[in-house]
């Protein structure tokens, strides 16, 4: 007998869901990843109203499936995932307004919404979102769209796998032998182990085929990598809205949102990528290119010299018709089992709002291969997501009376990373110093010892930039403590990374 029925190679946004969804059912998972969980992840946001507008008609079907996950989401993850509101200036569009409207209106009423509140036409002139625009900017339409933490989600998914059985082994080298079963020898951290699974899931994102190549399987996906640039400057608003900006030069929209403290974030300017998937750098260009949209737009201007960017890379078929319309999900999964040898599912990448959706549809795909029990996410919250997406503000405000000594932003903050778990956090800290030593910006010794106890943290890097946004914040000095202290705690407490899950 195999020691795992269900081996997944990627902790990603897919990986993470699938192995979620497989222990929600029964099924015995081991959930791999060469590196930390998240490590493709990104800050930019992948919305699907944006697409929508660049997309050409047709594909309703794929675009009613896709936008109802919206709410989905909205739902089951109220903390990882908000309606964000935002406005469309269709000024310097290269559509016209009227079609721009159109398309609004299509994604409002191709599936229910529960959640989400319709768009509507404003005036500017005398709105809150018109009083950091220029003054030709007088008219644009709100509209709502779904956003997600895409750094935090796979942390949840991950979590919630472990709680619901799964091992989890991170910076962990695979080789395998397929046989009758799959033969997976793991290498992390100078150990060496050897176990057996049943169906090998290969979801590793950017790198899936050259993980399929390793597996002595032909790539089943053609696929193109796109690199998406954006920066993060001071923001230039003061509300919690944001913008979809027409860029008529390059035919593209930009978006300009809400980000951490008193930031925002704008992007993405994008173009094909053929180099490292793993570290991306943004060109010189599009970091002018979108220093100079965001000037063309708001009143306060930004610099060059004070934005900070980041690139991330997103890949898409190669043979799309549209690269912008969500792929349905039977076309990013490909199971090979010949007879005789084990079965390997291939999982292509998608819009990460559609990462539980297609998980279920994987795991449809390789039912057959378990006695597992029925889809079930759907209407399962994720970890700390036990709460009704409208009572978001109301469980901040409860978190600030039970621990008062919070400031208002750090409560906001722990609230929409952890949702209800924040208690394994704070637990019955009185005062600020029962949270132990602080590091920068608001992270706490007794975050970092939660985020390595329970998340899989292991260096300072995994929790500024894997499991948070507080890297844009952290002085190189404050990065340095908190790299000392995590080395210490590991020293202390060191765990096996093959007995795997916390």
């Amino acid at each position: 007998m195999a020691d795992f029925d269900l081996a997944v190679i990627g902790a990603g946004a897919t990986g993470a869901a699938i192995a979620r969804d497989a222990a929600g059912r029964g099924i015995k998972v081991l959930l791999l990843d060469r590196n930390d969980l998240s490590s493709g992840a990104s800050f930019g946001p992948d919305m699907l109203v944006r697409r929508a507008l660049h997309t050409r008609s047709g594909a309703i079907a794929a675009w009613r499936a896709a936008l109802a996950e919206r709410e989905v989401m909205l739902a089951t993850a109220p903390h990882l995932a908000r309606a964000q509101r935002i406005v469309l200036l269709p000024q310097e569009s290269n559509r016209s307004a009227l079609a721009l409207r159109g398309r609004l209106f299509a994604c409002d009423h191709l599936t229910k919404r529960r959640i989400l509140p319709a768009s509507q036409t404003i005036n500017l002139t005398h709105h809150v979102f018109g009083t950091a625009l220029r003054r030709q900017f007088d008219f644009g339409f709100a509209y709502s769209d779904c956003r997600i933490d895409e750094v935090r989600l796979p942390v949840a998914n991950t979590r919630d796998a472990a709680d619901r059985g799964a091992v989890v082994c991170t910076r962990t080298r695979l080789h395998t032998e397929r046989g009758e079963e799959w033969t997976l020898v793991l290498n992390a951290r100078g150990e060496r182990r050897s176990v057996t699974a049943r169906v090998l899931a290969n979801a590793a994102g950017a790198s899936v085929n050259e993980v399929a190549a390793r597996l002595a399987v032909k790539p089943p996906f053609a696929i193109r990598s796109v690199k998406e640039s954006y920066i993060v400057a001071r923001r230039a608003f003061d509300h919690d809205g944001g913008y979809l900006l027409p860029d008529r030069r390059y035919g593209r929209y930009v978006l300009a949102l809400p980000f951490a403290e008193d930031s925002m974030l704008i992007g993405p300017a994008e173009q094909d990528h053929s180099g490292d998937a793993a570290a991306p750098a943004p060109a010189a260009a599009d970091i002018a290119s979108l220093c100079a949209l965001a000037n063309h737009y708001f009143r306060r201007a930004i610099q060059l010299d004070d934005v900070t960017p980041f690139a991330r890379v997103r890949v898409i078929a190669a043979a799309a018709s549209c690269p912008w319309t969500p792929p349905a999900p039977h076309r990013l999964l490909h199971l090979d089992a010949p007879r005789g040898l084990a079965p390997l599912l291939t999982v292509g990448d998608g819009p990460v709002v559609l990462a539980r959706r297609l998980a279920e549809a994987a795991l449809g795909q390789i039912a057959c291969f378990f006695a597992g029990a029925p889809s079930w996410t759907a209407n399962a919250p994720l970890p700390g997501g036990e709460f009704t997406p409208d009572a978001l503000e109301i469980f901040t405000k409860e978190t600030l009376r039970r621990w008062p000594f919070l400031r208002a932003s750090h409560a906001r903050r722990l609230v929409s990373s952890y949702g209800a778990r924040l208690e394994r956090i704070l637990g019955g800290a009185a005062q600020s110093s029962d949270l132990s030593e602080r590091f920068g910006a608001d992270l706490t010794a007794a975050e970092v010892r939660y985020l390595m106890r329970e998340e899989w943290a292991e260096t300072a890097d995994d929790i500024l930039w894997r499991r948070s946004a507080l890297g844009f914040g952290f002085a190189a000095t404050e990065r340095e403590a908190l790299a000392q202290f995590m080395a210490a705690e590991q020293s202390v407490g060191s765990r096996s990374s093959l007995g795997g899950t916390p």
